[in-house]
């Protein structure tokens, strides 16, 4: 533990008074954006520039394959004598304990642990916390800890060392397996030709992939080996080797640097920042191991201006790094060794601190929009995104949040807080918000000419920087692929409370759609060429209807019909008739067990009738053949459609004469299952506007 904490009373009020600002702290701002609210904030994709290219600094001078210079150095150090160890002699060695959540953090569900006091983890400013991860936050990590639950944070030392070691870095390993944390810091060092030095630095944030930790640092990421950690003498302050004695600032374990990735030229070293002009600064890092490349995340801060308030005007940088999955380190090409920024987006959720991705989805920890710069320091928040959709303010959480990290396994999203006095470290499910888009039908048949069904949808409160105004509705022709790109129709549609595609009612060859709105009103939408024309109004009293699908030509006439299931979990039959429905005719009961409904637009069953598609509460997908009366008794297809928030028919996109199907499951990732004879085959993921979520 750290022995240069010599401060009480008064004296820690003083120091903790340190992280605010110099300036006289203000009042905060009332509420007014509360949980769950659309925030004036985006997140979209751009081009990473030419210059965003990072390369290891130490592997200049050394033979591909072999050590770095770190490591060459580092080997040095060990053949000197210092003890070599590894990260299982370090859990085994756990010296404080953590006590039970103490603080507020103002997030439903929070589960975690508050650090031990003794030593000023919680209130000093010795070492200030900044970056978390841990065991949980890419597969292969467990390798190293036994299978414990191992959670990883980094600290910037806040007071000068009596030695003058000021900037000094740490991490701290702790055991949250069981309900009593144990942890330990351990000291961040540079091997040097003649021994190691203190790393120094912000420590800003911290990730963990295979057997490395990845300590960000503005415009670098240092390199440490989990499998290469060295035994010191806890009893010494000083740091470095001196006459047989290694010393780590009394820390009985240090961490020795073994690679150092920073921005190639043009860039000068050190330097990062887009709003200067150079390449993105990272504030926060993260790693997202969803998709098929597994990637380190960086978001830049680019802090709200002196005394104003949040107003998500002063955009940063999100980048993804590819990772190599053989070896564990960033993926460089072979021609130039470096490692370009796969993908890039511009986010106006202003003084990041740090960023979470899965599957496509964001999570952004900032301050809240009643925060003031300069004033008082008030809890931040989370922030939640889709690129290209409306960014929601999640949650509020810790004062002074700093970064996350999210373990996929377990589905917890880990976060950590700097302000003295206050310090948590807590872990909440990961976001689980509704999809960027609702109503989605198909239309039952072909609005654009091409001879493919297309898909409906309607985006709710789409921000307008983002090209759609609230209510917007989307047109998504048909591909053999799946869906294509979306294109606005029309706006004002947050009115309509359901809405089904039903084919073509009106007889001029355009499949037309039928929509209830707020008021309980039906209105037919008749089909035009790449959208919809003007719509006429059928009847009232739809207030009673709570879903609604077209299910194609059931009855034999030669127009499409429309299932509506009511309240009380009835569900009818409306037959087509010209321009509208006729008399209706109920066609079973119980069916609000169904959560969701869809005609197929097609047949599966190869009896010449389209059928219906149904999940229920429990999450097993049924299917319901058609049959002149209504439907057919119901087979069973499959389990484990709970996942599924959305689900439409839309007709045969693939070209094998079957009608296939579109759903989007709760993590906001979209897929389009091909229908086959009596029932559906395997899914593939598709783009609805907001990326396939690295699948």
């Amino acid at each position: 533990m750290l022995r240069w904490i010599r401060r009480t009373g008064a004296a820690a009020v003083a120091t903790a008074a340190m992280l605010a600002v110099a300036l006289p702290a203000q009042p905060a701002v009332a509420v007014s954006v509360p949980n769950g609210s659309v925030v004036p904030a985006s997140v979209t994709r751009i081009t990473p520039a030419d210059t965003w290219r990072l390369a290891s600094t130490e592997t200049g001078p050394v033979a591909a394959g072999q050590e770095t210079r770190f490591g060459q150095y580092a080997t040095a150090v060990e053949n000197g004598g210092i003890p070599k160890t590894g990260l299982s002699t370090v859990l085994a060695d756990l010296n404080a304990t953590g006590r039970a959540l103490c603080h507020d953090t103002n997030a439903a569900g929070a589960q975690g642990f508050c650090w031990d006091d003794t030593w000023g983890d919680d209130s000093g400013m010795t070492y200030v916390p900044q970056g978390v991860t841990g065991s949980g936050a890419a597969r292969g990590n467990e390798l190293l800890t036994g299978g414990r639950r191992i959670v990883v944070t980094s600290w910037h030392s806040g007071e000068k060392h009596p030695a003058g070691e000021d900037n000094l870095m740490r991490v701290t390993f702790a055991d949250v397996t069981d309900p009593v944390v144990r942890y330990r810091h351990v000291l961040l060092v540079t091997p040097t030709a003649t021994g190691y030095t203190a790393l120094r630095g912000h420590a800003d944030s911290v990730t963990w992939y295979g057997k490395y930790l990845y300590v960000s640092n503005a415009g670098g990421l240092a390199v440490f080996d989990l499998t290469r950690i060295w035994r010191t003498d806890e009893n010494s302050g000083s740091v470095g080797a001196s006459g047989g004695t290694y010393s780590a600032a009394w820390h009985k374990y240090a961490l020795p640097q073994i690679d150092r990735y920073q921005y190639v030229a043009p860039t000068p070293p050190g330097y990062c920042g887009t709003f200067n002009g150079y390449p993105p600064c990272f504030a926060g890092v993260s790693v997202d191991d969803s998709g098929s490349v597994p990637a380190l995340v960086t978001t830049e801060k680019n802090g709200v201006m002196d005394r104003q308030q949040q107003q998500f005007t002063d955009p940063g940088v999100i980048a993804r790094w590819p990772l190599d999955k053989t070896t564990g380190l960033l993926l460089t090409d072979p021609g130039t060794r470096n490692t370009r920024a796969s993908e890039a987006f511009r986010s106006t959720v202003s003084g990041a601190q740090g960023v979470a991705m899965d599957r496509g989805r964001f999570v952004v920890s900032a301050p809240c929009p009643e925060f003031v710069a300069g004033g008082a320091n008030i809890p931040s928040c989370l922030y939640h995104a889709w690129e290209g959709e409306p960014v929601r303010l999640w949650t509020r959480t810790g004062i002074n949040n700093q970064n996350v990290s999210y373990w996929p396994a377990t589905d917890e999203l880990w976060t950590i807080n700097e302000y003295p006095g206050d310090r948590t470290v807590f872990h909440i499910p990961w976001p689980k918000p509704a999809v960027p888009v609702r109503s989605l039908t198909g239309t039952f048949g072909d609005l654009t000419g091409d001879t493919l069904p297309e898909l409906l949808a309607v985006r709710p409160q789409a921000v307008p920087e983002n090209g759609g105004a609230s209510g917007e509705l989307v047109l998504y022709p048909g591909t053999p692929q799946g869906p294509g790109t979306r294109a606005s129709i029309g706006s004002g549609w947050d009115t309509i409370r359901l809405l089904a595609g039903v084919g073509d009612l009106t007889g001029d060859g355009k499949p037309d759609v039928l929509a209830v709105d707020t008021a309980g009103d039906l209105y037919l939408y008749p089909g035009a060429a790449g959208g919809l024309g003007a719509r006429q109004k059928l009847s009232s009293g739809w207030g009673v209807v709570q879903a609604m699908t077209g299910v194609g030509d059931l009855t034999g006439d030669g127009l499409p019909d429309l299932m509506a299931v009511w309240n009380d979990g009835t569900a009818h039959l409306y037959p087509g008739k010209a321009g509208g429905l006729g008399t209706r005719a109920q066609i079973g009961t119980n069916w609000n067990s169904m959560r969701l409904l869809t005609g197929t637009a097609g047949d599966l069953t190869g009896d010449g009738r389209p059928d219906v598609l149904a999940v229920d509460g429990a999450g097993d997908l049924y299917l319901y053949p058609g049959a002149a009366s209504g439907l057919g008794v119901r087979q069973k297809l499959s389990g484990g459609w709970g996942v599924v928030q959305a689900m439409a028919g839309v007709g045969d996109l693939t070209g094998d004469g079957l009608p296939d199907l579109m759903a989007v499951w709760n993590d906001g990732t979209a897929h389009l299952y091909p229908g086959k004879a009596g029932g559906l085959g395997t899914s593939t993921p598709v783009d609805l506007g907001w990326g396939t979520g690295q699948a």
